[in-house]
């Protein structure tokens, strides 16, 4: 299948393309940037790197217009107003321009967004987006498909071991564990293959929020 993956280049982006390009997919990065310098691994030679900036240019569309699936795993778990890097512009309004696009041109591929399951208060404004962002997802189509992650973690990203470590530790506490289940962080690679998994047809707990 055609699969285009927008944020194909950050943190959850790149290891979803290493599977679905593993499965035997072909698969299209559209990010900012295109491909990261860093990103040397033989795999990431199968993948054709778009760069385009979704708010600001329609190279993208050439590309979404025949695929089989788009996946949206654009975002950020912190914002910072000064550098323009908001909620909204990294997480609601590339959902909106992906789905308008796509009712407008009256596509049959299927889209999913990378939503979130809970979040603790401090991420209040985080979910607030995220749950904006599920409304315009199934209000373009109800055949387009969510995913709820909770935090996702791995050791490429140290921040990312870090914010989820006290999580993790309360999972192993008697009682707690049930209580914080909503909250259960999830490693970076199995977000990666239940989101295959799911575009291969398949079943995962993953596309309802718990």
């Amino acid at each position: 299948m055609k699969i285009v993956v927008f944020g194909g280049s950050g943190f959850i982006g790149q290891k979803l393309l290493e599977i679905l390009v593993k499965r035997g997919h072909d698969i299209i990065s559209v990010s900012r940037h295109g491909r990261p310098d860093s990103l040397t691994e033989k795999w990431a030679d199968k993948i054709t790197w778009v760069s385009s900036d979704i708010l600001n240019d329609h190279e993208w569309q050439k590309y979404v217009k025949d695929a089989d699936w788009i996946i949206d795993s654009v975002g950020i778990l912190f914002e910072n107003p000064k550098k323009n890097i908001t909620y909204d512009r990294f997480i609601v309004q590339p959902v909106r321009e992906i789905t308008d696009f796509l009712k407008n041109n009256k596509s049959e591929n299927r889209f999913l967004f990378i939503s979130a399951n809970k979040g603790p208060f401090i991420f209040r404004k985080y979910m607030e987006a995220k749950y904006l962002a599920e409304k315009i997802t199934k209000r373009q189509n109800k055949n387009n498909l969510i995913v709820y992650p909770g935090l996702v973690f791995d050791s490429v990203k140290t921040s990312s071991i870090v914010i989820t470590l006290p999580l993790r530790i309360l999972t192993h506490i008697p009682l707690l564990n049930k209580v914080i289940i909503g909250y259960l962080p999830i490693k970076r690679v199995t977000l990666a293959k239940e989101i295959s998994k799911i575009i291969d047809g398949g079943q995962s707990i993953y596309t309802k929020r718990r």
